[in-house]
Protein backbone atom coordinates (compact mmCIF):
# COMPACT_ATOMS: atom_id res chain seq x y z
CA UNK A 1 0.00 0.00 0.00
CA UNK A 2 2.90 2.46 0.45
CA UNK A 3 3.02 3.38 -3.28
CA UNK A 4 -0.38 5.25 -2.81
CA UNK A 5 1.94 7.81 -0.47
CA UNK A 6 4.60 9.61 -2.58
CA UNK A 7 7.42 11.83 -1.29
CA UNK A 8 5.08 15.31 -1.12
CA UNK A 9 2.69 13.24 1.68
CA UNK A 10 5.68 12.51 3.59
CA UNK A 11 7.12 15.76 3.32
CA UNK A 12 4.08 17.38 4.50
CA UNK A 13 3.62 14.26 7.26
CA UNK A 14 7.18 15.39 8.41
CA UNK A 15 6.54 18.77 8.17
CA UNK A 16 3.72 18.14 11.49
CA UNK A 17 6.05 16.01 13.26
CA UNK A 18 8.92 18.86 13.12
CA UNK A 19 6.44 21.31 14.11
CA UNK A 20 5.13 19.15 17.43
CA UNK A 21 8.75 18.85 17.97
CA UNK A 22 9.61 22.74 17.93
CA UNK A 23 6.81 23.21 20.08
CA UNK A 24 8.23 20.95 22.98
CA UNK A 25 11.17 22.06 22.44
CA UNK A 26 10.40 25.78 22.84
CA UNK A 27 8.74 24.78 26.34
CA UNK A 28 11.57 22.39 27.65
CA UNK A 29 13.39 25.42 29.15
CA UNK A 30 10.65 25.92 31.68
CA UNK A 31 10.80 22.16 32.94
CA UNK A 32 12.63 22.67 36.43
CA UNK A 33 10.05 20.90 38.60
CA UNK A 34 7.13 18.26 38.52
CA UNK A 35 4.58 21.45 39.39
CA UNK A 36 5.59 22.75 36.08
CA UNK A 37 6.14 19.55 34.40
CA UNK A 38 2.81 17.91 35.26
CA UNK A 39 0.88 21.60 35.90
CA UNK A 40 2.09 23.90 33.73
CA UNK A 41 2.32 25.72 36.76
CA UNK A 42 -1.13 26.58 36.81
CA UNK A 43 -0.59 29.09 34.65
CA UNK A 44 -2.12 27.83 31.47
CA UNK A 45 -5.02 30.00 29.27
CA UNK A 46 -8.40 28.09 29.44
CA UNK A 47 -9.02 28.65 25.94
CA UNK A 48 -5.98 26.43 25.12
CA UNK A 49 -6.85 24.05 27.63
CA UNK A 50 -10.53 23.45 26.42
CA UNK A 51 -9.37 22.43 22.92
CA UNK A 52 -6.86 20.48 24.48
CA UNK A 53 -9.84 18.42 26.19
CA UNK A 54 -11.44 18.33 22.84
CA UNK A 55 -8.60 17.43 21.26
CA UNK A 56 -7.96 14.45 23.79
CA UNK A 57 -12.08 13.40 23.95
CA UNK A 58 -12.12 13.24 20.01
CA UNK A 59 -8.91 11.11 19.40
CA UNK A 60 -8.18 8.81 16.78
CA UNK A 61 -10.64 6.81 17.78
CA UNK A 62 -13.14 9.45 16.36
CA UNK A 63 -11.10 9.73 13.08
CA UNK A 64 -11.33 6.76 12.41
CA UNK A 65 -14.43 4.84 14.18
CA UNK A 66 -16.90 7.70 14.10
CA UNK A 67 -17.20 8.14 9.98
CA UNK A 68 -17.14 4.44 9.97
CA UNK A 69 -20.19 3.91 12.22
CA UNK A 70 -22.71 5.90 9.47
CA UNK A 71 -20.82 4.42 6.30
CA UNK A 72 -22.39 0.69 8.02
CA UNK A 73 -25.07 -1.00 7.15
CA UNK A 74 -28.16 0.60 8.81
CA UNK A 75 -25.57 3.15 10.25
CA UNK A 76 -26.91 6.71 11.23
CA UNK A 77 -26.74 9.55 13.41
CA UNK A 78 -27.52 8.39 16.78
CA UNK A 79 -24.06 8.55 18.12
CA UNK A 80 -24.34 12.48 18.48
CA UNK A 81 -27.10 11.01 20.98
CA UNK A 82 -24.36 10.77 23.98
CA UNK A 83 -23.57 14.83 23.29
CA UNK A 84 -26.55 15.34 25.59
CA UNK A 85 -24.21 13.20 28.76
CA UNK A 86 -21.40 15.50 27.80
CA UNK A 87 -23.77 18.48 28.72
CA UNK A 88 -25.33 17.10 32.01
CA UNK A 89 -22.26 15.73 33.85
CA UNK A 90 -19.65 18.90 33.13
CA UNK A 91 -22.08 20.96 34.87
CA UNK A 92 -21.67 18.53 37.68
CA UNK A 93 -18.32 18.14 37.54
CA UNK A 94 -17.97 22.09 37.27
CA UNK A 95 -20.43 23.00 40.48
CA UNK A 96 -19.30 20.48 43.01
CA UNK A 97 -15.85 18.46 41.51
CA UNK A 98 -13.49 21.58 40.41
CA UNK A 99 -14.32 23.32 43.52
CA UNK A 100 -12.84 20.58 45.53
CA UNK A 101 -9.64 19.89 43.84
CA UNK A 102 -8.75 23.62 43.33
CA UNK A 103 -9.56 24.14 47.28
CA UNK A 104 -6.41 22.24 48.88
CA UNK A 105 -4.40 22.33 45.34
CA UNK A 106 -4.67 18.92 44.64
CA UNK A 107 -2.61 17.33 41.42
CA UNK A 108 -5.42 14.73 40.94
CA UNK A 109 -8.67 13.33 42.26
CA UNK A 110 -7.09 10.06 44.00
CA UNK A 111 -5.39 12.94 46.10
CA UNK A 112 -8.38 13.68 46.70
CA UNK A 113 -9.60 10.31 47.49
CA UNK A 114 -6.84 9.52 49.73
CA UNK A 115 -7.06 12.10 51.84
CA UNK A 116 -11.29 11.66 52.40
CA UNK A 117 -10.23 7.69 52.16
CA UNK A 118 -7.06 7.07 53.14
CA UNK A 119 -3.85 5.97 51.87
CA UNK A 120 -5.11 2.55 50.93
CA UNK A 121 -7.80 3.70 48.48
CA UNK A 122 -6.11 6.58 46.84
CA UNK A 123 -3.94 4.23 45.57
CA UNK A 124 -6.55 1.88 45.15
CA UNK A 125 -8.11 4.54 42.86
CA UNK A 126 -4.55 5.61 41.00
CA UNK A 127 -4.17 1.84 40.34
CA UNK A 128 -7.72 1.44 38.50
CA UNK A 129 -6.76 4.59 36.57
CA UNK A 130 -3.70 2.72 35.16
CA UNK A 131 -5.70 0.25 34.43
CA UNK A 132 -8.02 2.06 32.66
CA UNK A 133 -5.85 4.16 31.04
CA UNK A 134 -4.11 1.30 29.00
CA UNK A 135 -7.08 -0.26 28.27
CA UNK A 136 -8.66 3.06 26.44
CA UNK A 137 -5.66 4.71 25.18
CA UNK A 138 -4.27 1.12 23.79
CA UNK A 139 -7.28 0.97 21.54
CA UNK A 140 -6.36 4.54 20.63
CA UNK A 141 -2.79 3.57 19.76
CA UNK A 142 -4.02 0.51 17.38
CA UNK A 143 -6.30 2.46 15.54
CA UNK A 144 -3.73 4.38 14.29
CA UNK A 145 -1.53 1.35 13.75
CA UNK A 146 -4.44 -0.19 11.12
CA UNK A 147 -4.12 2.91 9.37
CA UNK A 148 -0.21 3.36 9.15
CA UNK A 149 -0.34 -0.51 8.13
CA UNK A 150 -2.68 0.61 5.02
CA UNK A 151 -0.19 3.58 4.55
CA UNK A 152 3.00 2.31 4.64
CA UNK A 153 3.28 -1.17 4.25
CA UNK A 154 5.45 -2.15 7.36
CA UNK A 155 4.48 -4.28 10.08
CA UNK A 156 1.79 -3.59 12.56
CA UNK A 157 4.46 -4.01 15.46
CA UNK A 158 6.21 -1.22 13.51
CA UNK A 159 3.19 0.65 13.09
CA UNK A 160 2.79 1.06 16.94
CA UNK A 161 6.44 1.88 17.65
CA UNK A 162 6.26 4.86 15.76
CA UNK A 163 3.24 6.16 17.07
CA UNK A 164 4.53 5.77 20.52
CA UNK A 165 7.54 6.74 19.68
CA UNK A 166 6.37 10.18 18.47
CA UNK A 167 4.29 10.89 21.83
CA UNK A 168 6.96 9.81 24.53
CA UNK A 169 9.25 12.13 22.64
CA UNK A 170 6.85 15.04 22.97
CA UNK A 171 5.83 14.31 26.48
CA UNK A 172 9.06 13.60 27.66
CA UNK A 173 10.64 17.12 26.42
CA UNK A 174 8.34 19.56 27.27
CA UNK A 175 6.43 17.94 30.08
CA UNK A 176 2.12 19.13 29.81
CA UNK A 177 2.64 22.21 28.54
CA UNK A 178 3.50 20.46 25.12
CA UNK A 179 0.90 18.24 25.71
CA UNK A 180 -1.63 20.99 25.99
CA UNK A 181 -0.35 23.32 23.08
CA UNK A 182 0.44 19.99 20.58
CA UNK A 183 -3.60 19.43 21.58
CA UNK A 184 -4.01 23.02 20.25
CA UNK A 185 -2.35 21.75 17.06
CA UNK A 186 -4.09 18.42 16.78
CA UNK A 187 -7.53 20.30 16.84
CA UNK A 188 -6.82 22.16 14.24
CA UNK A 189 -5.75 19.80 12.20
CA UNK A 190 -8.53 17.59 13.46
CA UNK A 191 -11.18 19.99 12.30
CA UNK A 192 -9.49 20.73 8.91
CA UNK A 193 -9.27 16.73 8.30
CA UNK A 194 -13.02 16.64 8.26
CA UNK A 195 -13.78 19.72 6.37
CA UNK A 196 -11.41 18.66 3.67
CA UNK A 197 -12.89 15.31 3.43
CA UNK A 198 -16.31 16.52 3.49
CA UNK A 199 -15.61 19.25 0.73
CA UNK A 200 -13.84 16.85 -1.33
CA UNK A 201 -16.81 14.40 -1.81
CA UNK A 202 -19.41 17.11 -1.87
CA UNK A 203 -17.55 18.63 -4.72
CA UNK A 204 -18.38 15.83 -6.88
CA UNK A 205 -21.28 14.82 -5.62
CA UNK A 206 -25.01 15.50 -7.28
CA UNK A 207 -26.38 18.55 -5.50
CA UNK A 208 -23.43 19.17 -3.49
CA UNK A 209 -24.07 19.44 0.30
CA UNK A 210 -27.91 19.99 0.01
CA UNK A 211 -27.68 16.92 -2.33
CA UNK A 212 -25.83 14.35 0.44
CA UNK A 213 -27.72 15.54 3.02
CA UNK A 214 -31.26 15.14 1.09
CA UNK A 215 -29.95 11.39 0.11
CA UNK A 216 -28.72 10.86 3.39
CA UNK A 217 -32.00 11.44 5.36
CA UNK A 218 -34.02 9.38 2.31
CA UNK A 219 -32.18 6.53 2.96
CA UNK A 220 -32.23 7.25 7.18
CA UNK A 221 -28.72 7.96 7.36
CA UNK A 222 -29.15 11.39 8.74
CA UNK A 223 -31.24 10.04 11.96
CA UNK A 224 -30.55 11.09 15.34
CA UNK A 225 -33.20 9.97 17.69
CA UNK A 226 -34.00 6.39 19.12
CA UNK A 227 -36.76 6.24 21.82
CA UNK A 228 -36.07 2.20 21.98
CA UNK A 229 -36.30 1.16 25.63
CA UNK A 230 -34.62 -2.31 24.51
CA UNK A 231 -31.04 -2.21 26.87
CA UNK A 232 -28.95 -3.70 24.35
CA UNK A 233 -29.14 -1.07 21.60
CA UNK A 234 -25.63 0.87 21.71
CA UNK A 235 -27.04 4.43 21.01
CA UNK A 236 -30.16 5.65 22.06
CA UNK A 237 -31.50 9.12 24.09
CA UNK A 238 -32.34 7.28 27.48
CA UNK A 239 -28.58 5.34 27.10
CA UNK A 240 -27.62 9.44 26.25
CA UNK A 241 -29.27 10.82 29.30
CA UNK A 242 -29.22 8.26 31.93
CA UNK A 243 -26.42 5.91 31.42
CA UNK A 244 -23.29 7.77 29.30
CA UNK A 245 -23.76 10.90 32.04
CA UNK A 246 -22.10 8.16 34.37
CA UNK A 247 -19.38 7.67 32.14
CA UNK A 248 -18.81 11.62 31.40
CA UNK A 249 -18.50 12.20 35.28
CA UNK A 250 -16.11 9.59 35.47
CA UNK A 251 -13.56 10.48 32.13
CA UNK A 252 -13.69 14.60 33.53
CA UNK A 253 -14.12 13.88 36.79
CA UNK A 254 -11.74 10.97 38.37
CA UNK A 255 -9.60 9.84 35.45
CA UNK A 256 -6.60 12.36 35.67
CA UNK A 257 -6.00 11.88 31.28
CA UNK A 258 -9.26 14.71 31.69
CA UNK A 259 -8.89 15.99 34.81
CA UNK A 260 -4.67 16.83 34.30
CA UNK A 261 -5.88 19.86 32.19
CA UNK A 262 -8.32 21.09 34.16
CA UNK A 263 -6.09 21.34 36.79
CA UNK A 264 -3.80 23.26 35.10
CA UNK A 265 -5.88 26.63 34.75
CA UNK A 266 -4.92 29.69 37.27
CA UNK A 267 -8.58 29.36 39.23
CA UNK A 268 -11.43 27.54 39.34
CA UNK A 269 -13.38 29.67 37.77
CA UNK A 270 -11.10 29.73 34.40
CA UNK A 271 -11.16 25.31 34.84
CA UNK A 272 -14.95 25.43 34.44
CA UNK A 273 -14.80 27.91 31.96
CA UNK A 274 -12.55 25.54 29.99
CA UNK A 275 -14.64 22.71 30.81
CA UNK A 276 -17.70 23.99 29.82
CA UNK A 277 -16.51 25.33 26.28
CA UNK A 278 -15.19 22.10 25.65
CA UNK A 279 -18.97 21.17 24.69
CA UNK A 280 -18.30 22.62 21.42
CA UNK A 281 -16.54 19.39 20.57
CA UNK A 282 -19.86 17.51 20.15
CA UNK A 283 -19.56 19.87 16.16
CA UNK A 284 -16.62 17.86 16.04
CA UNK A 285 -18.57 14.90 16.52
CA UNK A 286 -20.77 16.07 13.99
CA UNK A 287 -18.32 16.87 11.57
CA UNK A 288 -17.18 12.97 11.49
CA UNK A 289 -20.52 11.95 11.30
CA UNK A 290 -21.37 13.85 7.89
CA UNK A 291 -17.66 12.66 6.94
CA UNK A 292 -19.31 9.03 7.39
CA UNK A 293 -21.97 10.53 5.02
CA UNK A 294 -20.11 11.81 2.84
CA UNK A 295 -17.85 8.04 2.21
CA UNK A 296 -21.75 6.68 2.01
CA UNK A 297 -22.56 9.16 -0.81
CA UNK A 298 -19.12 8.96 -2.73
CA UNK A 299 -19.16 5.18 -2.75
CA UNK A 300 -22.89 4.83 -3.88
CA UNK A 301 -21.58 6.31 -7.16
CA UNK A 302 -17.77 5.01 -7.15
CA UNK A 303 -16.49 1.81 -6.82
CA UNK A 304 -13.99 1.00 -3.73
CA UNK A 305 -10.20 0.20 -5.23
CA UNK A 306 -9.91 -3.26 -5.28
CA UNK A 307 -6.94 -2.86 -3.33
CA UNK A 308 -8.40 -1.89 -0.55
CA UNK A 309 -12.36 -3.30 -0.94
CA UNK A 310 -11.53 -7.28 0.87
CA UNK A 311 -9.29 -4.89 3.85
CA UNK A 312 -12.53 -3.05 4.41
CA UNK A 313 -14.72 -5.90 4.11
CA UNK A 314 -12.75 -7.41 6.83
CA UNK A 315 -12.42 -4.28 9.31
CA UNK A 316 -15.37 -1.74 8.16
CA UNK A 317 -13.18 1.41 10.38
CA UNK A 318 -10.64 1.17 7.78
CA UNK A 319 -13.16 2.95 5.34
CA UNK A 320 -12.05 6.64 5.59
CA UNK A 321 -8.16 5.47 5.87
CA UNK A 322 -9.21 3.77 2.57
CA UNK A 323 -10.62 6.65 0.77
CA UNK A 324 -7.63 8.99 1.88
CA UNK A 325 -5.04 7.02 0.40
CA UNK A 326 -7.06 6.07 -2.93
CA UNK A 327 -9.00 9.54 -3.45
CA UNK A 328 -7.48 11.90 -2.16
CA UNK A 329 -4.49 13.78 -4.36
CA UNK A 330 -0.85 14.07 -3.54
CA UNK A 331 -0.01 16.56 -0.55
CA UNK A 332 -3.97 16.68 0.75
CA UNK A 333 -3.31 12.42 1.21
CA UNK A 334 -0.28 13.55 3.24
CA UNK A 335 -2.17 16.41 5.25
CA UNK A 336 -5.09 14.08 6.19
CA UNK A 337 -2.50 11.48 7.38
CA UNK A 338 -1.21 14.01 9.47
CA UNK A 339 -4.61 15.54 11.08
CA UNK A 340 -4.95 10.95 11.64
CA UNK A 341 -1.23 10.97 13.67
CA UNK A 342 -2.82 14.51 15.53
CA UNK A 343 -5.60 12.68 16.24
CA UNK A 344 -3.80 9.69 18.09
CA UNK A 345 -0.94 11.08 19.70
CA UNK A 346 -0.86 9.85 22.94
CA UNK A 347 0.96 12.15 25.08
CA UNK A 348 -1.99 13.31 27.45
CA UNK A 349 -2.21 9.78 29.16
CA UNK A 350 1.52 9.67 28.92
CA UNK A 351 1.65 12.67 30.92
CA UNK A 352 -1.24 11.68 33.32
CA UNK A 353 0.50 8.20 34.07
CA UNK A 354 3.63 9.18 35.02
CA UNK A 355 2.36 12.14 37.15
CA UNK A 356 0.16 9.77 38.73
CA UNK A 357 2.75 7.37 39.42
CA UNK A 358 4.88 9.88 40.68
CA UNK A 359 2.60 11.90 43.04
CA UNK A 360 0.71 8.46 44.13
CA UNK A 361 3.23 5.83 44.76
CA UNK A 362 6.87 7.49 45.71
CA UNK A 363 6.59 7.67 49.06
CA UNK A 364 9.83 10.74 48.61
CA UNK A 365 7.49 12.53 46.53
CA UNK A 366 4.83 12.48 49.26
CA UNK A 367 7.34 13.48 52.33
CA UNK A 368 8.98 16.39 50.47
CA UNK A 369 12.25 14.62 50.42
CA UNK A 370 12.55 13.74 46.13
CA UNK A 371 14.62 16.96 45.14
CA UNK A 372 12.78 18.39 42.42
CA UNK A 373 15.79 17.30 39.32
CA UNK A 374 15.45 14.12 41.29
CA UNK A 375 11.14 14.47 40.53
CA UNK A 376 11.82 15.59 36.85
CA UNK A 377 13.96 12.69 36.02
CA UNK A 378 11.90 9.78 37.15
CA UNK A 379 8.71 11.77 35.66
CA UNK A 380 10.40 10.91 32.41
CA UNK A 381 11.33 7.39 33.06
CA UNK A 382 7.94 6.74 33.67
CA UNK A 383 6.70 8.24 30.42
CA UNK A 384 8.87 6.53 28.76
CA UNK A 385 7.90 2.86 30.62
CA UNK A 386 4.17 3.45 30.17
CA UNK A 387 4.64 3.92 26.38
CA UNK A 388 6.37 0.49 26.75
CA UNK A 389 3.24 -0.82 28.06
CA UNK A 390 0.74 1.15 25.75
CA UNK A 391 2.65 -0.01 23.13
CA UNK A 392 2.38 -4.09 24.14
CA UNK A 393 -1.41 -4.25 24.91
CA UNK A 394 -2.24 -2.52 22.01
CA UNK A 395 -0.23 -4.97 19.93
CA UNK A 396 -2.53 -7.38 21.92
CA UNK A 397 -5.89 -5.89 20.67
CA UNK A 398 -4.49 -7.17 16.60
CA UNK A 399 -7.08 -9.22 14.72
CA UNK A 400 -9.84 -7.68 17.17
CA UNK A 401 -13.19 -8.14 14.64
CA UNK A 402 -15.40 -5.12 17.18
CA UNK A 403 -16.11 -1.25 15.82
CA UNK A 404 -13.63 0.86 17.00
CA UNK A 405 -15.52 3.44 19.07
CA UNK A 406 -17.72 0.40 21.07
CA UNK A 407 -14.57 -1.35 21.89
CA UNK A 408 -12.93 1.76 23.05
CA UNK A 409 -15.67 2.68 25.25
CA UNK A 410 -15.89 -1.18 27.02
CA UNK A 411 -12.55 -1.19 27.51
CA UNK A 412 -12.79 1.54 30.31
CA UNK A 413 -15.73 -0.11 31.55
CA UNK A 414 -14.05 -1.94 33.32
CA UNK A 415 -12.26 0.69 35.89
CA UNK A 416 -14.74 3.98 35.48
CA UNK A 417 -17.32 1.94 37.40
CA UNK A 418 -15.28 1.26 40.25
CA UNK A 419 -13.32 4.68 40.09
CA UNK A 420 -16.65 6.89 39.59
CA UNK A 421 -17.96 4.93 43.27
CA UNK A 422 -14.74 5.36 45.42
CA UNK A 423 -14.61 9.40 44.01
CA UNK A 424 -19.07 9.48 45.05
CA UNK A 425 -17.89 8.46 47.91
CA UNK A 426 -15.46 11.05 49.01
CA UNK A 427 -17.61 13.45 47.93
CA UNK A 428 -20.64 12.66 49.52
CA UNK A 429 -20.63 10.29 52.16
CA UNK A 430 -19.64 10.39 55.32
CA UNK A 431 -16.57 7.90 56.64
CA UNK A 432 -18.46 6.20 59.36
CA UNK A 433 -21.43 5.23 57.13
CA UNK A 434 -18.98 3.60 54.68
CA UNK A 435 -18.25 -0.03 55.79
CA UNK A 436 -16.30 -1.57 53.12
CA UNK A 437 -14.89 0.20 50.11
CA UNK A 438 -12.59 -3.36 49.21
CA UNK A 439 -16.45 -5.15 48.59
CA UNK A 440 -17.50 -1.83 46.98
CA UNK A 441 -14.40 -1.67 44.84
CA UNK A 442 -14.57 -5.51 44.14
CA UNK A 443 -18.18 -6.22 43.49
CA UNK A 444 -18.23 -3.17 40.72
CA UNK A 445 -15.04 -4.84 38.60
CA UNK A 446 -17.05 -8.25 38.98
CA UNK A 447 -20.41 -7.17 38.39
CA UNK A 448 -18.93 -5.10 35.18
CA UNK A 449 -16.98 -7.74 33.69
CA UNK A 450 -19.96 -10.50 34.13
CA UNK A 451 -22.37 -8.36 32.88
CA UNK A 452 -19.98 -7.17 30.04
CA UNK A 453 -19.48 -10.90 29.09
CA UNK A 454 -22.38 -12.56 29.59
CA UNK A 455 -22.64 -14.50 26.38
CA UNK A 456 -19.07 -15.28 26.27
CA UNK A 457 -19.78 -16.56 30.02
CA UNK A 458 -22.97 -18.49 28.52
CA UNK A 459 -25.06 -16.27 31.32
CA UNK A 460 -26.80 -14.39 28.63
CA UNK A 461 -28.88 -14.28 25.00
CA UNK A 462 -26.61 -13.45 21.95
CA UNK A 463 -26.63 -9.99 22.11
CA UNK A 464 -25.79 -9.89 25.60
CA UNK A 465 -28.15 -8.32 28.66
CA UNK A 466 -27.05 -4.24 28.18
CA UNK A 467 -24.93 -2.02 25.87
CA UNK A 468 -21.99 -0.61 26.63
CA UNK A 469 -22.80 2.47 28.16
CA UNK A 470 -25.62 1.02 31.35
CA UNK A 471 -22.25 -0.60 32.37
CA UNK A 472 -20.88 3.07 33.72
CA UNK A 473 -23.61 3.20 35.81
CA UNK A 474 -23.95 -0.13 37.17
CA UNK A 475 -20.14 -0.27 38.38
CA UNK A 476 -20.90 3.04 39.94
CA UNK A 477 -23.98 1.94 42.12
CA UNK A 478 -21.86 -1.63 42.71
CA UNK A 479 -19.38 0.13 44.30
CA UNK A 480 -21.20 2.74 46.13
CA UNK A 481 -24.13 0.31 47.53
CA UNK A 482 -21.84 -2.81 48.44
CA UNK A 483 -19.38 -0.52 50.45
CA UNK A 484 -22.64 1.50 52.68
CA UNK A 485 -24.04 -2.02 53.21
CA UNK A 486 -24.18 -2.16 56.88
CA UNK A 487 -22.08 -5.75 57.37
CA UNK A 488 -21.85 -6.82 60.69
CA UNK A 489 -17.67 -5.61 62.42
CA UNK A 490 -15.88 -8.47 63.75
CA UNK A 491 -14.82 -7.32 67.18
Amino acid sequence: MGSYFHTVDWLVVAAYFALVWLISHRVQGRQTGTHEYFLGSRSLPWPAVAASIVSTAISGVTFIGVPALVFAQGGDYRYLQFALAGVISKWVIGHFIMPRLYAKDYASPYDYIRDRLGPVFGRVAALLFFLGAVLGQGVRVYAVALVLELLTGLGFGWCIAISIGAAVVSTWLGGVRAVVWTDVLQFVMLVAGGVVAVLYVTQVYPGGLGGLLEAGAEAGKTRVLDLSLDPTLQFTLWAGVFAMPFQNLAAYGTDQLNTQRMLCCRSVREARLALYWSNAGELVVVLFLTVGLALWGFYEFNPLDPAFAPLVQEKGDRIFPAFILSELPVGLRGFMVAALFAAAMASPVLSALAETTLTMFHDGHRAGTLTPARALWLSRVFVVAWGVVLGIFAFSLAGRGEQLVPLAFQMTAYTYGPMLGLFLLALFVPRERIHSLALGVAASMIGVLVVANARHLGLGPEGGWVAFSWLFPLGGFLCVAFAMLPWPRRR
